[in-house]
């Protein structure tokens, strides 16, 4: 069941990560869109005040739309002192007379603009400041923002949430244009907020609808891999009688015929198929869940001792040698008898990928809380596409030698399988033409 719930984490993890990068594309490109666009027109609006001497350009009506080219322009900066101080002194006076498309209530929200201008000298003495509308700002606080402008440096520019920009108006006075943005940044700053909660809730809701989904999604992998486990486990069921008549008939006929050479062929393949009979009931349990492990604390280096040592005949009968380097006293949580079974496929499977005159070294130590147990043999090693292929169940990198050696490529499988099974990891590493070597890693304590 371990592949099929890898499988629907691998279809909820994809879909959740599609989901945030099309939500984060369309908000960020939808906020990015706005923002620039405010910034557009308040630098649109603030150029207007620019070339109108600090004032809003008044359109004239035609036929109830305004035309950029139909703005006024200001001969000279009399006409502007004339209309700024007619508003500064009626302002009722001159909003009434406003035509009606044009008044504040009327105009639409991106002009309603909190600004004004200000004349100074070029020394950076406040001449008059030029209004359409009262200000919120008193005169300590315009002098100070004056102030800070000229410091800066800049003809253009931004200071804490206000836009300005500078013209000269002669040699001796220059026109500061100024638009406060406040509310706009405001708004901007809670459009980000909203976005964010927004696309929060989308991963949220793309989680909850994406786990039942994928459940609907694995249903038939998941009835096929059923089908196929109870398949293999009835199989290898079926096929344990017959292997055992197989056995004892060949002990029979072994007592009446000596020195038979088919039989020995007959007794040596029935044995291989018991051994893989085996290896695919212990894989089909631990499928299913049934394998049942029974965790307890053991000597780790007595367990691999008495594991490894009787391949020492096998590696000498077959021209290599075996060389153990094993820290002394290393003790172990976990099934004792799963375990040496571990040991015992890296070894074997050492010895039969290396060539004669190979060196086998075994290695087990303590390294903080975890546990090592290394398989490092000399020979023509592993292909660096293969260091995971090689614990595929039934994959085979080098057949000929497997045919050899014996074997269906199922150890190393149940190798990695008991290693996760202890909550530990087991791992290949080759240099190819110069060595192979297996580690195993456990934890201490399960």
């Amino acid at each position: 069941m371990k592949v099929i719930k890898q499988l629907q984490f691998k279809f909820v993890y994809s879909m959740i990560l599609i989901e945030m990068i099309v939500f984060a594309i369309i908000f960020i490109s939808l906020n990015v869109t706005i923002t620039r666009r405010e910034n557009q027109e308040a630098k649109a609006f603030l150029t207007y005040l620019v070339k109108n001497g600090g004032h809003r350009p008044r359109p004239r009506p035609m036929d109830n739309k305004m035309k950029q080219d139909d703005f006024p322009r200001y001969e000279n900066f009399d006409d502007i002192d004339a209309t700024s101080s007619a508003s500064r002194a009626h302002p009722e006076d001159f909003l009434q007379n406003l035509p009606i498309f044009f008044r504040p209530e009327q105009e639409n929200k991106e002009n309603l603009r909190n600004y004004f201008s200000v004349r100074i000298t070029n020394e950076g003495e406040i001449l008059e400041v030029i209004q359409d509308f009262p200000l919120n700002y008193t005169t300590e606080e315009i002098n100070l923002l004056i102030h800070q402008i000229i410091n800066k440096d800049e003809m253009c520019g931004n200071i804490g949430g206000v836009m300005y920009c500078i013209t000269s108006l002669s040699e001796a006075e220059q026109l500061i244009c100024l638009l406060n943005r406040s509310s706009e940044l405001k708004t901007l700053g809670k459009l980000y907020i909203y976005s964010g909660l927004l696309y929060f809730m989308s991963i949220v809701l793309s989680v909850l609808i994406s786990i039942p989904t994928s459940k609907y999604m694995v249903r038939p992998a998941k009835e096929a891999f059923e089908k196929q486990k109870q398949f293999i486990a009835d199989a290898s069921h079926e096929l344990k009688t017959p292997i055992a008549v197989i056995g004892a008939n060949i002990d029979v006929l072994e007592s009446e015929i000596q020195n038979n050479k088919w039989l020995e062929y007959i007794k040596t393949e029935n044995k291989r198929m018991g051994e893989l009979v085996k290896d695919l009931l212990y894989l089909a349990k631990n499928d299913a869940g049934r394998n049942e492990l029974t965790f307890s604390d053991f000597d780790f280096s007595n367990a691999v001792e008495n594991s490894v040592l009787p391949f020492e005949v096998v590696a000498f009968e077959s021209g290599k040698t075996l060389e153990l380097d094993i820290e002394k006293g290393i003790s172990c949580n976990g099934d004792e008898k799963s375990l040496k079974q571990v040991f015992i496929i890296l070894v074997d499977n050492a010895i039969k990928n290396s060539e004669s005159g190979a060196k086998i070294t075994v290695k087990a130590y303590s390294e903080g809380q975890k546990i090592v147990y290394k398989v490092h043999n000399t020979g023509a090693g592993i292909q660096k596409d293969e260091l995971e292929k090689i614990f595929l169940r039934f994959y085979r990198s080098d057949s000929s030698r497997v045919r050899k050696t014996g074997g269906y490529g199922l150890g190393l499988a149940i190798a990695r399988t008991i290693a996760s099974d202890h909550g530990g990891t087991l791992i290949a590493d080759s240099e190819v033409g110069k060595w192979a070597e297996f580690t195993l890693t456990l934890p201490k304590k399960k």
